[in-house]
């Protein structure tokens, strides 16, 4: 999730906060006005695709895996001593919700070199026609504070692997310093259901013209392949999540994210002179009391649930709404359900994690991203209306490598 900005001013001190919050890489912007949603191709076709595919595919080990997964300060998750709400707690349903929802990570490049700048973000394989689909916020793919012109801070995402299923408990920490070009393959253990390469995708066709948060077509359509499974991945999984457009609004939602970043976490935890997350007694940065602290390390599903409403930017309203949710960084893109059963884990997926409200009827806070911190416990999820469902028609409509 990441916040914007008003004004031309701080896109400098933006540009350095957001970069720590999802995964990007600098690259050629789209056209600034496309009709239609805009493809990012990551796996070339032809003769090309299947040693593309593995190039995407091989590039991930577990130590890459885990530098991108995984929070920056060090600390495993700790509950809090109050105990779970319904803004956030950790999912331990099972059902169809654990088969379909899972970790989407991603390199980094800046157009002339490449580097290992790695993050990551949460997706949902939906149902669709060539059984293929994976949908996640736009931002987690592309974002440009630099507003298309005069500045270009074009960011695109290269080297996605989407792992349905993450078990993340089961993933080794990484020591500072370790080399990442060298690793163990990820196993069953971390991905039961595979790694799985986004070859191609779709973002919205007003992500294509603006791609920050003063844009609400927040959502990419994506298609993953697995060069070690003939299969889709509906048919690995055993089945998507319905997909719904132009739902009502300002009725229940319940969302699902792996939330990972501890600074921009509303109720997170205070921080040691070594960086280190810590929960010491006192209040955090927000006030809010030890006992509400958490920790997150980024390898747990959680979920929120309760009302959503729609989110007001100053003025007008928007296409995203608004849910009270406790999760951070590492959700964007998870899951906005609505009619969804805990018993089987299905709902319609209607919406996915766009970024955090500076207050409870919406907004941005320029000035809290920057500092890195979060302004309110409060999120805005973009909900998929026309455009969106534009992105989705257009990446079911294709055969993966053709």
């Amino acid at each position: 999730m990441k916040t914007r900005q008003l004004g031309h001013l701080r896109m400098s001190v933006l540009a350095v906060a957001l970069a720590a919050v999802t995964a990007t890489t600098v690259g050629t912007a789209p056209a600034a006005h496309a009709a239609g949603p805009v493809e990012l191709r990551l796996v070339p076709l032809g003769s090309g695709y299947e040693a593309g595919l593995q190039q995407q595919v091989g590039y991930w080990n577990l130590n890459r895996l885990s530098a991108a997964s995984l929070n920056g300060d060090g600390s495993e998750a700790v509950a809090p001593a109050a105990g779970w709400d319904d803004t956030a707690r950790p999912w331990a349903g099972g059902g169809k919700i654990t088969k379909t929802v899972g970790k989407l990570v991603m390199r980094n490049a800046d157009g002339a070199s490449t580097t290992d700048a790695l993050s990551a973000c949460t997706a949902t394989v939906v149902q669709s026609r060539n059984k293929s689909v994976v949908v996640t916020a736009a931002h987690c793919l592309r974002i440009n504070w630099g507003l298309n012109a005069p500045l270009d801070l074009n960011q695109v995402a290269t080297n996605v692997l989407f792992i349905p299923d993450f078990r993340g408990e089961n993933l080794p920490r990484v020591a500072p310093g370790t080399d990442l070009e060298q690793g163990p393959a990820i196993g069953p253990d971390v991905a039961p259901y595979g790694v799985w390469a986004v070859t191609r995708a779709w973002w919205t066709e007003g992500w294509a013209a603006q791609a920050n948060h003063l844009n609400n077509n927040d959502m990419v359509a994506m298609v993953v392949d697995n060069p070690a499974d003939e299969r889709p991945i509906e048919d690995v999984v055993g089945g998507g999540q319905s997909i719904g457009f132009n739902p009502a609004r300002q009725t229940p939602r319940t969302n699902f994210g792996y939330p990972t970043v501890n600074f921009k976490s509303y109720s997170g935890p205070n921080f040691s002179s070594t960086g280190a997350a810590v929960i010491n007694g006192s209040p955090n940065v927000n006030d809010v009391p030890a006992a509400q602290q958490r920790i997150y390390d980024g390898r747990s599903l959680l979920f929120s649930q309760g009302p959503s409403w729609i989110n007001r930017e100053w003025w007008w309203d928007t296409n995203s709404d608004l849910m009270k949710t406790q999760l951070s960084p590492g959700s964007s893109g998870g899951p906005w359900f609505k009619d969804f059963n805990q018993t089987t884990g299905e709902g319609v997926l209607v919406g996915v994690t766009s970024h955090l409200a500076q207050s409870s009827t919406g907004g941005l806070d320029a000035i809290a991203e920057a500092e890195g911190r979060a302004p309110s416990p409060y999120m805005a999820g973009t909900n998929f209306g026309d455009q969106e469902k534009a992105a989705f028609e257009t990446a079911q409509s294709i055969t993966p490598g053709a």
